[in-house]
C-alpha cells in the first residue's frame, strides 16, 4: 500500500456531526430497547409479583365482629342484647391542627377540648377518642371529614330487664366477651365466631371504592332461653328490698324453683353496695356475684332436715317418738342450748322440729351417728355442686364425717359445724317435696342458633336423696313448722306451707360475731302436691330469727308466685279454712 493509500482527509464538520447524530440515535435506541426489556419484564414476568406488593400497601384485613346472642326469659322477654356503638379513632400523624380539631369534636363527642387535645398530639398513629358512641354520634363523625378521623363499629351489652338480673346475666367486657354469669358460662355459645375481609384503604384510613373481598363471614352467636321469669322477678326483689330497709339486713338472697323441673323461677342476690362491692352499710343494690351459688354461710335449723329424714329412713324414730328434752346439753366441752328458756320437757320428734329444738335434734342426732349423718349430708347434696355449672360455684365446707370429734357431729346436726349455699339448701328441702328425688336446678332451657332453632340443655340426671316413704312422713312434720311452730308468718292463706326455719351465728376466724345472725327460711307450696319451693335468705337482720324476717317474705313471693302461674288451691277439704295470723321465732 503506498502511503497515498493510507493517507484518509479528514472528515468535514458535516460529516462529523453526522457522525455524532448516526451513534446518539444508535445509542438512545439501545437504552430504549433497553427500557422495553425491562419493562417487558416488570410487566409480563414480575407484573403480578409487583401488582400483588402494591395492593398489600393499600388492602388491610379487618376483622368482621359477630352479633353477640341475645338472653331471654322463658315467656320470651328480652334480658340481655348487643346494640351497636361505634368507637372513634384518630391517625394523630394525619392530624395537622390538633387544637382546633379538639375543639370541633369537644361539643360532639361530649368530651373537653383539654381531654381531646394531648390525646391528638401522641403520635403513634392510632388513638381512641372516644368509646361506644351512638350511630347519630358516629354519622356526624363520618360527615364532617375530617381528616385523620374514622370510626370502627363496637357493641354495647345492655339488658332491657334493668340490673335485678345482673348477679345471674354477668357482665361482657370491652373486648365483648363474657366475664362473668351466664355471660362467661355460655360465652362461646354467645359469642359466635368473627370473620375477616379485605378492604381498600388510602394512607389517610380512608376507604378507597371496590368492593371489600370477604375471607370469612361471621357467625352471629346462639341466644340463650333461661327458665326465669321476669315479673316474678321483679315480685321477688320488691319484697327482698322492703325487709332489708324494714330488717336493716346486709344482704338478701331468695331463689324461687319448680318442684319437679329443677327450674329456677327467680334468683335474687341483693346487698347493701358500696364502691360495687357489698359492704356493711351503702345503698341496697344487685350483688356483684351470685351469693345463692358463690356464698357459703351457716345455716343453723333448716339443716335439721337430714338428722330428722335420715333417723325416720332407718326406723331408729317415728314422727312420734318422744325425748326428754333439756334447755342446754353439754357434750365435747362445748354447751348446745334452745333459743328460749324452758323447763325439762318430754318432746315429739314433730314436735322437736316444729319447734325447732337444738336439744332435742341433737339427741335424735346420737341416735343416728356420725357416720349415717355424714351419709345423709352427701346424699342431699351438701358436700357437691348442685349441677348448674355456675363460674365460682361452692360445694360446701362439709368436713368427712371421719374427721368429727368433740363437739363437731352434735353441730353438724343442727346446722352450725358447716358452711353450705342457699341454692344447695333449697335443693335438699325440693327433693322432699319431689317424693325424695333431687333435681339438679336449672337456669337455661334451651340454646336458639341463628335459624331459629332451639336445642334444650339438658341438665345431670336426678338422684335419690331419701326414700319415697320417709319424704311422705317429713311433709307434713315440715307443715306444723308453719302450722304452729316457728313459722306460722310463712302461712299463705288457702294453701298448705311445708319448711324450716334456720337461724344462726355468723362465724369468723376470730369466733363468732356478737349480735350478727343468718336468717333463713325454706320450704315449698302447696304442702299436699308441691309444685313451688323457695329459699329467703338474709345477712344480719333486726329481728334475728328467720321465723321472723324471712318467713314473712317467703309467704309474699309465694302469694304472688302461686297466682302468677296460676296455681290453684289443692283439693284437701281443710285447705279452703287455712287463715293466716300470728308470728313467731326461730
Amino acid at each position: 500500500m503506498s502511503g497515498a493509500d493510507a493517507y484518509r482527509a479528514p472528515l468535514t464538520r458535516s460529516q462529523w456531526i453526522r457522525r455524532r447524530y448516526h451513534l446518539l440515535s444508535l445509542g438512545i435506541v439501545a437504552v430504549f430497547g433497553l427500557l422495553a426489556l425491562l419493562l417487558g419484564r416488570v410487566q409480563i414476568l414480575q407484573g403480578g409479583q409487583y401488582a400483588q406488593q402494591a395492593k398489600g400497601e393499600l388492602d388491610q384485613t379487618v376483622t368482621l365482629q359477630s352479633v353477640r346472642g341475645s338472653i331471654y326469659d322463658h315467656n320470651g322477654d328480652l334480658l340481655a342484647l348487643s346494640v351497636p356503638r361505634y368507637d372513634v379513632i384518630a391517625d394523630d400523624f394525619l392530624v395537622t391542627d390538633p387544637l382546633g380539631l379538639a375543639n370541633q369534636l369537644s361539643p360532639i363527642l361530649h368530651e373537653s377540648a383539654a381531654v381531646l387535645y394531648p390525646l391528638l398530639k401522641e403520635q403513634n398513629g392510632y388513638v381512641v377518642l372516644a368509646r361506644q358512641v351512638s350511630a347519630d354520634v358516629n354519622s356526624v363523625v363520618n360527615n364532617l371529614g375530617l381528616s385523620g378521623i374514622t370510626t370502627q363499629i363496637d357493641t354495647v351489652r345492655v339488658s332491657p330487664g334493668a340490673s335485678i338480673f345482673q348477679p345471674v346475666l354477668g357482665s361482657v367486657n370491652g373486648s365483648g366477651q363474657g366475664d362473668a354469669g351466664l355471660e362467661y358460662a355460655y360465652n362461646a355459645q354467645l359469642a359466635g365466631r368473627t370473620g375477616s375481609e379485605i378492604i381498600p384503604l388510602a394512607p389517610g384510613g380512608v376507604q378507597l371504592p371496590g368492593q371489600p373481598q370477604v375471607l370469612s363471614r361471621a357467625v352471629p352467636g346462639e341466644n340463650l332461653v333461661l327458665s326465669l321469669d321476669e315479673p316474678l322477678q321483679v315480685e321477688v326483689t320488691k319484697d327482698v328490698t322492703a325487709e332489708m330497709l324494714t330488717s336493716h339486713a346486709l344482704s338478701g338472697i331468695a331463689v324461687v324453683e319448680d318442684v319437679h323441673s329443677g327450674a329456677i323461677l327467680a334468683m335474687v342476690d341483693l346487698c347493701r353496695v358500696r364502691n360495687g362491692a357489698c359492704a356493711d352499710s351503702g345503698t341496697i343494690g344487685p350483688a356483684p356475684s351470685n351469693l345463692a351459688v358463690t356464698a357459703v354461710y351457716q345455716p343453723g335449723s333448716v339443716m335439721k332436715i337430714a338428722t330428722v329424714s335420715y333417723a325416720l329412713h332407718y326406723r331408729l324414730i317415728s314422727p312420734n317418738t318422744t325425748f326428754v328434752v333439756p334447755y342446754s346439753l353439754s357434750i365435747g366441752g362445748y354447751v348446745f342450748q334452745d333459743a328460749d328458756i324452758h323447763p325439762t320437757e318430754s318432746l315429739a320428734v314433730k314436735d322437736i322440729l316444729a319447734q325447732s329444738s337444738n336439744v332435742g335434734t341433737i339427741k335424735i342426732g346420737q341416735l343416728l351417728g356420725a357416720t349415717r349423718l355424714g351419709e345423709a349430708l352427701k346424699a342431699y347434696g351438701f358436700t357437691s355442686y348442685t349441677g348448674l355449672n355456675w363460674p365460682g360455684e361452692s360445694a360446701g365446707l362439709v368436713s368427712p364425717s371421719s374427721t368429727w370429734e368433740g363437739a363437731t357431729a352434735p353441730s353438724m346436726a343442727i346446722g352450725t359445724g358447716e358452711a353450705v349455699t342457699p341454692l344447695q339448701v333449697l335443693d335438699a328441702y325440693n327433693s322432699i317435696a319431689n317424693g325424695g328425688v333431687l333435681v339438679p336446678p336449672h337456669l337455661v332451657n334451651g340454646v336458639v342458633n341463628s335459624a331459629g332453632v332451639e336445642t334444650p340443655v339438658k341438665p345431670p340426671a336426678p338422684h335419690r336423696s331419701i326414700d319415697a316413704l320417709t319424704a311422705s312422713e317429713m311433709v307434713p312434720m315440715f307443715e306444723g313448722v308453719v302450722q304452729d311452730g316457728t313459722a306460722v308468718s310463712a302461712c299463705v292463706p288457702g294453701y298448705t306451707v311445708a319448711g324450716k326455719t334456720g337461724t344462726a351465728q355468723v362465724p369468723s376466724p376470730a369466733g363468732y360475731i356478737p349480735g350478727d345472725f343468718n336468717a333463713t327460711f325454706v320450704g315449698f307450696v302447696p304442702a299436699e302436691a308441691p309444685k313451688l319451693s323457695a329459699i329467703v335468705v338474709f345477712d344480719h337482720p333486726t329481728p334475728i330469727y328467720g321465723g321472723s324476717v324471712s318467713a314473712p317474705v317467703f309467704a309474699q313471693i309465694m302469694g304472688y308466685a302461686l297466682r302468677h302461674f296460676d296455681i290453684a288451691p289443692p283439693a284437701r277439704s281443710r285447705v279452703s279454712q287455712i287463715q293466716c295470723a300470728g308470728t313467731a321465732q326461730g
